[in-house]
Formats: C-alpha cells, structure tokens, sequence
C-alpha cells in the first residue's frame, strides 16, 4: 500500500488508483478513487483515513474496487436449453444438430 493524497481524508490506495478531491455539502470534501487504466480487468482494495480537528484519526476499511470483467467478480451460468449430447444415426441431418446458447451472466455489462 502506499499513502496518497495526505492530510483530512487521506486515501490509501494501491498503484493503478488516482485519487482526487472534490467539494462536497457545507465545508466537507468528497474523495473520488478512479483506475488509472480502465481496461485493466481487476480489483482494487484502499482504505480511508478520516482526521479530526486536533490530530485524531481513524482508518476505514477495506473497500473494493472493481473495474471490468475478471474472475470472482463474475458468475456464468450454463444456459438451461444447451443440449451437450445428441444421439444422431450416420445419415442423419446434421444441420441443426447443436444450437449454442448464450450463458446467463451475473452482471449484464460483462457479457
């Protein structure tokens, strides 16, 4: 891990993170954690350090990142009218003989 972006609401993130402030409600920030590369497929874990007034502070933590389409982060689930055996006779048509379904996904966008 290496600490970034110091001070009030630190983040402690690890490289491939970049970590930014915005304005937030009243006189609070708001901490935006992005991937610096949206095409890596893969997860990332930080952790957020909250100071107070007069030097106390507490880490929250972990929390996970995921960006895209990787082991673990998706379930595919065999289509239910897959047929993967098929009895044909020599002569038989074969036209037809299989007809591959799409499996189901856990999250649509990764199919």
């Amino acid at each position: 891990m290496s600490a970034s972006n110091t001070g009030a609401g630190a983040v402690s993130a690890p490289s491939g993170l970049s970590i930014s402030t915005a304005s937030g409600t009243g006189s609070s920030t708001v901490k935006i954690v992005k991937p610096t590369n949206n095409a890596l497929h893969q997860a990332y874990t930080f952790y957020l350090k909250v100071s107070a007034a007069g030097g106390s502070y507490a880490w929250f933590g972990p929390y996970t990142l995921n960006v895209g389409c990787f082991a673990g982060s998706l379930t595919l689930t065999a289509n239910a009218q897959f047929v993967s055996t098929l009895n044909k006779n020599v002569g038989f048509p074969v036209s037809s003989a299989y007809t591959f379904y799409n499996p189901s996904s856990s999250r649509a966008w990764c199919t």
